[in-house]
């Protein structure tokens, strides 16, 4: 049975070809709220909650201020990832100059402060507030992929607008995504509970792709963020800044399976606050009849937005951790 939902009215304008990851044998339980989230242990991140969800009753003014200030106390303090930051610059803007460098990164973490707290507008605010913040190009790509009754990949880089942007597809069609299970319970119960809001359907990545495929066979779109590095058991190599980067061909694999149109999205934060949703053209030809044309493909897709915005790119992602090769990191 197909998702029988048209799209939402939002306000605003070389390495060898792997298997797709496979499905863990025994039976994953999505998150779910356990007592336990209420013992003294949690009662910290209970009280970053509740001090994230005030911060929806602030002037705007005053919420970017806070989050800006939030990204300088993370870049001044967690020097284990500053330091994957500007590995991760210097590798893919050469370039640039040491301060021109460091001027990026601190930029980016402000945004991605900024971000943090918008999650009180993910989680509790109404969809009015959301839509407000927002605005969204290229509907018209979507509608007329939906006339067509063609399937659809929306796929985007890791940014510090992701989730905003995964909450704006929720309201716009009927949206299905994965997501990975942080180390924390309540984190994760956290996460998956706000990115099941407007009836998106969230999977988990330990649960495989199969529901995925069935999902978006389904009529559902996806929306996936296929840019980390998974080690070189489920990766190939393809270029990425012109660097070799282990990258999954999952996209390639998903759009032949199900004859799916790819295509790319990204969220930008504006230094207004807003957040501005571009919906691409969908990929000529794709996919292009093997793994390492398609996954080069998808990883010049997401080169490009990131040269367009670089401060929006979460830069404290190991991206290179897996080299050719060898097992030397230059995260190490």
């Amino acid at each position: 049975m197909r998702c029988e939902c048209a799209l939402r009215p939002v306000r605003g304008a070389g390495g060898a070809a792997t298997k797709p990851i496979q499905a863990r044998s025994h039976s994953v339980i999505q998150p779910r709220f356990e007592l336990a989230f209420l013992a003294p242990r949690y009662w910290g991140h209970w009280i970053v909650m509740l001090m994230i969800a005030a911060c929806i009753i602030l002037p705007r003014r005053l919420v970017l201020k806070v989050g800006g200030a939030l990204g300088d106390l993370f870049y001044r303090s967690n020097e284990k990832r500053r330091k994957i930051a500007e590995i991760n610059v210097q590798l893919c803007f050469p370039e640039l100059s040491v301060d021109q460098r460091q001027r990026l990164i601190r930029q980016h973490y402000r945004f991605y402060g900024r971000a943090l707290i918008d999650y009180g507008v993910l989680w509790w605010g109404s969809t009015a507030r959301i839509d407000s913040l927002c605005t969204v190009t290229g509907k018209d790509i979507l509608k007329n992929l939906e006339k067509a009754g063609r399937p659809v990949l929306l796929i985007t880089p890791h940014t510090v607008g992701i989730d905003m942007g995964g909450a704006l597809i929720a309201r716009l069609i009927c949206g299905v995504s994965m997501m990975k299970r942080a180390r924390d319970p309540l984190l994760t119960w956290r996460l998956w509970r706000g990115r099941c809001r407007f009836d998106a359907i969230i999977l988990m990545r330990d649960q495989g792709l199969r529901r995925l495929v069935k999902a978006i066979r389904g009529g559902r779109i996806a929306y996936l963020i296929p840019d980390e590095d998974l080690g070189d058991a489920n990766s190939l190599f393809a270029p990425f800044f012109d660097i070799p980067t282990a990258t999954v061909p999952v996209v390639g694999w998903l759009a032949k399976l199900t004859d799916a149109a790819v295509v790319p999205v990204f969220t930008r934060m504006l230094d207004n606050g807003r957040y501005v949703f571009d919906i691409k053209p969908p990929l000529s030809g794709f996919p292009l009849g093997n793994e390492q044309s398609d996954a080069a493909t998808v990883n010049s897709v997401f080169e490009a937005g990131i040269r367009s915005a670089p401060e929006q790119a979460l830069w404290t992602f190991k991206w290179f951790k897996t080299r050719p090769g060898t097992d030397i990191s230059p995260y190490d």
